[in-house]
């Protein structure tokens, strides 16, 4: 039988047996951005001369979290719930030719996590955040989260959320990163080709993933994928009368400007330089 092409980058044996199937619930959206990432990462591999040694992939705690370490066949490294990009930015600064990707969701980066993501991209640190969003904390008993829209239901909102929700990608925008997209796991091939700009990038690229969460939300899967299709609308289309109250989709910035490597290299070069203030 032909296996799947993204076998080669995945773990199917570990010390406790086989690694797969995957141990999401079924038709969640996580394992959709398992195979999309892995097709962007095969894309750069392929195109630009990389090696999958040069590919770092980094997580918090949650559902998407489980990725890195149980799954991946690339250096990784599992770690705290919130901690996620602190860690990345060690590895960074450690070795700035490595292209670190970090896998979190939206209650691994915007609360416990809020405010590393803020200040990630305020420096604009060279790595691809891939942020699964699916509106809840799905590991620990779909309570509400940041990101849970306005009257939304949750275990711990059953009358309807009362708190407005953060918009990860205006943050991450205004905050300073240079690349910021969102898509859904309903927007395959516009997602694979995301990410893969998204690593390309050089400072911080931030990518939302709008996922579904069937077991808490109680709803087919192929119900919530179509519901994802309904609930979003390209951003060129966003803020028109007929499309007021969907999510825009798209781009939202992809600029260039100095990361904080390059910035403090200028300043390792002018200490070692004639020019130092000191000498």
């Amino acid at each position: 039988m032909k296996k799947h092409p993204m076998l080669k980058y995945l773990k199917e044996e570990g010390p406790a047996g086989p690694r797969l199937p995957l141990i999401m619930c079924p038709g969640c959206g996580v394992g959709q951005v398992l195979n999309y990432t892995l097709r962007a990462v095969d894309t750069v591999i392929h195109e630009d001369g990389l090696r999958p040694e040069d590919f770092v992939f980094i997580s918090g705690v949650g559902c998407s979290s489980r990725l890195a370490s149980h799954y991946l066949n690339f250096d990784s490294a599992w770690t705290l719930h919130g901690r996620a990009l602190a860690v990345a930015t060690g590895a960074l600064l450690a070795n700035p030719k490595l292209k670190i990707i970090v896998f979190t969701g939206d209650g691994d980066a915007a609360a416990i996590g809020g405010n590393h993501f803020i200040h990630t991209c305020r420096r604009n640190l060279d790595m691809t955040i891939l942020c699964i969003n699916n509106g809840l904390y799905g590991m620990t008993g779909g309570q509400v989260a940041p990101t849970t829209p306005l009257g939304q239901t949750t275990t711990t909102t059953p009358y309807g959320n009362v708190e407005d929700e953060f918009d990860l990608c205006r943050l991450a925008q205004t905050a300073g990163a240079t690349y910021v997209a969102r898509w859904s796991t309903a927007h395959p091939h516009q997602t694979i080709k995301t990410i893969t700009r998204g690593i390309r990038k050089k400072g911080t690229a931030f990518v939302e993933i709008l996922s579904q969460c069937p077991v808490h939300f109680k709803t087919a899967p192929a119900e919530m994928f179509r519901g994802l299709k309904k609930s979003t609308v390209p951003l060129k289309k966003a803020g028109r009368k007929e499309t007021q109250g969907r999510i825009p989709v798209g781009e939202f910035c992809d600029i260039d400007k100095p990361d904080w490597v390059a910035r403090y290299q200028k300043i390792i070069d002018r200490l070692g330089s004639d020019e130092s203030p000191h000498e």
